[in-house]
């Protein structure tokens, strides 16, 4: 929360509030920015989706409700708890949730939850992509009809997450359930850390992320990071594999690519055909 708090001092004016907290033996604590922020003019597109929690909500909500900047992407996740850590003698300590957090317009974007039931809670996000709301806004619910208002008017709501002002529906079109099995398990960055380890030296003699990226095509990798997971017991399907050959190549061209240059390498080339980014992008530029 902490952390969240300065870096939206960066872009707000003086007086803004950033969020508060408030429980029921807690005293309400709220954040306003100091004015001290460097890049309080400057133009911002905040990227969400359905994993972004906490920390990042508490953000993407000082920005949109203080219509500081267009948030882009799909509904966030939706934790909106303070907890405090109570230390004991022998080492050991409490975690307890003691407030909730809102942001400037009143909102609290925690999940519901009933007491005691665990699994419900864990199962949310499952639910809400089997109710296709991955894909569509419309298929999206807010279990708080209340209306809540933006410095400058808009309507928002609250109860489960924050909900973008430009909504990006998840593409799966190049997805298949070989590539999900290697990306799941994590095979495509192994194998790119042992490619990029292995070819190091011929590697490193690339100092533009767009020519080694050339390069990587041309090496054609393919063939070895099949051998490679088929020796995991990931069993090649060629038509999944031809699906997703695209986007494979992108992921782990761009791992290595990360691995060798770096993150200003990095970046570029795995956000380069992301749908969110490129729709980011062209705010940003004044197409949208």
């Amino acid at each position: 929360m902490d952390q969240a708090i300065k870096m939206a001092n960066e872009f707000l004016q003086t007086g803004d509030l950033i969020v508060y907290s408030e429980g029921r033996a807690y005293p309400r604590y709220e954040a306003r920015a100091n004015g001290g922020g460097r890049f309080k003019d400057v133009p911002l597109i905040v990227l969400i989706d359905n994993f972004s929690a906490s920390a990042s909500e508490i953000f993407a909500g000082a920005m949109q409700d203080n219509d500081r900047a267009k948030i882009i992407g799909r509904r966030s996740f939706g934790k909106g708890l303070v907890q405090q850590q109570f230390p004991f003698e022998d080492g050991s300590a409490v975690r307890l949730t003691v407030a909730r957090y809102y942001t400037p317009s009143g909102r609290c974007i925690q999940k519901p939850y009933t007491l005691g039931d665990k699994d419900a809670y864990q199962q949310d996000l499952e639910e809400r992509f089997e109710h296709g709301e991955f894909y569509s806004a419309d298929s999206i619910h807010f279990t708080d009809t209340t209306t809540y208002r933006t410095k400058n008017g808009r309507i928002v709501y609250g109860g489960g997450g924050i909900m973008p002002d430009i909504f990006v529906g998840r593409d799966t079109s190049q997805n298949s359930p070989y590539f999900n099995i290697v990306s799941n398990r994590a095979y495509t960055y192994q194998f790119a850390y042992r490619y990029a380890d292995t070819h190091r030296k011929q590697l490193t003699k690339f100092t533009r992320w767009q020519d080694l990226e050339k390069h990587l095509i041309a090496a054609n990798w393919v063939p070895e990071f099949v051998k490679f997971c088929q020796e995991k017991g990931v069993e090649p399907n060629e038509q999944q594999l031809a699906k997703s050959r695209t986007l494979l190549v992108r992921i782990v061209n761009a791992y290595i690519v990360r691995d060798i240059m770096g993150d200003a390498g990095f970046f570029p080339l795995y956000e380069r055909d992301d749908d969110i980014t490129k729709r980011a992008i062209d705010v940003l530029i004044g197409k949208d």
